[in-house]
């Protein structure tokens, strides 16, 4: 089983795939990959999105590197996955790609399914880390000095 710093390193680098073309690339080159061209307006909405996207993945590349922070890391990763893969899903399955190319589709699938999969697995390597409180051991309870 991966430690919650390993699934968080992996989920750092993975999704530096999806933050650098939301930062860098040029909107001309969005139909090349296949994702419907977007007017001049939507490209604030898409540089801020890779903006606040990147920010959380330098806290959660914080976390991988000093263990006071995992906990921040490991919390904030699980909120941007799970809101990312329920969103990913619900256009999906309401059909909202439906006159997206396949190449687009196929990276809506790629991502939410990654999404997915680094939520569950965050949830399980992660949980020790989120639901016992700083300082103390999963062991110690109410009753112990």
């Amino acid at each position: 089983m991966p430690s919650a710093r390993q699934v968080l390193g992996w989920k750092v680098g993975l999704s530096l795939l999806f933050v650098l073309p939301l930062l860098l690339l040029p909107l001309s080159y969005f139909p090349d990959i296949e994702i419907p061209e977007y007017d001049a307006v939507s490209l604030i909405f898409i540089r801020l999105l890779g903006g606040a996207f990147a920010a959380l993945l330098v806290v959660e590349a914080w976390g991988c590197f000093d263990r006071s922070s995992l906990r921040a890391a490991v919390i904030a990763a699980l909120a941007e996955t799970l809101i990312a893969a329920g969103w990913l899903w619900h256009f999906v399955f309401y059909g909202y790609l439906s006159n997206w190319p396949v190449l687009g589709k196929i990276l809506i699938l790629a991502a939410a399914t990654l999404a997915t999969a680094f939520a569950l697995l965050l949830l399980i390597s992660g949980s020790g880390t989120v639901f016992v409180r700083p300082g103390t051991t999963a062991g110690d309870g109410p009753s112990q000095p």
